[in-house]
């Protein structure tokens, strides 16, 4: 049941961008994948909990606070939004009672089941509220002036004459290299020397001068209003655009389970992550046209097997020395090492092909592990073992 998640999270998505018109806007869109994923991952933990299998729902629960507190700092009522929950919430009944019906399920399953929609339907409107909630807090708190306007400047790329003039205006220097945070939560950063922080677009930022970077994780880390937030690493100011787009990737990353969920992500500490999930869509197309035949396989076979093939690509070793990182039988290597022939023989066999294969497994396996099912077909091939 739990492989429904993601195909039932994007329709889910699509409803409410069609019915809730100030969700509207294109698939790929950065709304579209924050609705899809919070929206999957209570799918998920849904299932998870029927199971008996299921964790804490915390980090479901921030992703539909940080939903309620976008609405707030976009400028929307709260309506729009208890809408969308409302649409979800008829959607997934409809989905889970066509799924019990076709298990030939027994009434009192159905309406057990129709009271566990409703206690999480309750859970995430609440979660929606606090966070809006938060997010007018922080709307109020915000600064606006030419301090903000400086700060867009530099997030937005603006020219070296146009920024040399507003930091003038704000009455601050212009350093050559910068950091930039983004910041979900509730700081107060008032008065924080050296430390240029508002609402740009509804986006909780920080800016700071190059040498002080160690001293904005110190502040972040230690103000306990800060929920999460991304730290780049120093940047020309020139280049401050870039960072914002760098900190925005870790925490979509972290709220996909891809990075840890600390406080304060460094990103100094995941830039190969982030270089190879700048571009999701080309990520998606090339896996499914150089790694098709492994997606094919079932849950359990691909696993196994894209394990078996990381470990070889990295370690280039015999089977006895994978079978020792991976603690199993050497045999059960050259089983799954004879599967991976089948299915990729050509492509081991060329140069070029090998780094693809690297990078991709690198890039797509840990979307994978956390449930991520967008690469695969629908319907997956019998078990392999």
């Amino acid at each position: 049941m739990r492989s429904a998640a993601d195909p039932l999270g994007g329709r889910i998505a699509r409803v409410i961008q069609e019915r809730v018109q100030v969700f509207a806007g294109p698939v790929t869109g950065k709304r579209h994948r924050l609705i899809a994923l919070a929206t999957r991952s209570a799918i998920e933990e849904f299932f998870d909990q029927l199971t008996g299998r299921g964790p804490s729902g915390r980090r479901v629960d921030e992703l539909f606070a940080k939903m309620g507190h976008g609405e707030a700092t976009d400028g929307h009522t709260l309506a729009p939004i208890l809408e969308a929950l409302e649409h979800a919430r008829l959607l997934a009944w409809d989905e889970v009672r066509a799924l019990v019906v076709r298990l030939d399920g027994a009434a009192a399953v159905l309406s057990g089941l129709h009271d566990e929609i409703e206690r999480l339907h309750t859970r995430l409107r609440t979660q929606v509220e606090r966070g809006y909630a938060a997010g007018e807090r922080a709307v109020a708190r915000s600064h606006g002036g030419p301090r903000r306007e400086l700060l867009r400047g530099l997030v937005e790329g603006a020219d070296r004459e146009t920024l040399v003039a507003l930091a003038l205006a704000a009455g601050s220097d212009l350093p050559a290299a910068v950091v930039l945070a983004s910041i979900e939560g509730e700081p107060d950063l008032t008065g924080v020397p050296g430390i240029l922080s508002d609402l740009v677009d509804g986006e909780l930022l920080a800016l700071a001068a190059a040498p002080d970077r160690d001293r904005l994780i110190e502040t972040l880390t230690a103000d306990l209003g800060v929920r999460r937030a991304a730290v780049s690493w120093s940047v020309a100011t020139a280049h401050a655009d870039d960072a914002r787009r760098w900190v925005g990737r870790a925490l979509e990353l972290a709220d996909q389970g891809v990075l840890l969920d600390e406080r304060v992500l460094d990103c100094d500490q995941h830039r190969t992550l982030l270089w190879l999930y700048a571009e999701p869509h080309l990520r998606r197309q090339l896996c499914q046209e150089l790694l098709g035949p492994l997606l094919a396989e079932s849950p359990h076979s691909r696993q196994i097997l894209a394990e078996t093939l990381s470990v070889w690509l990295e370690m280039r070793a015999s089977a006895p020395a994978i079978a020792a990182r991976l603690d199993v039988h050497p045999q059960t290597i050259r089983y799954r090492w004879k599967r991976i022939n089948e299915l990729l023989g050509d492509a081991l066999r060329e140069p070029e092909l090998i780094v693809q294969l690297t990078m991709l497994l690198k890039a797509s396996v840990p979307l994978w592990r956390t449930g991520d099912q967008s690469d695969f077909p629908r319907q997956p091939a019998r078990d392999r073992g």
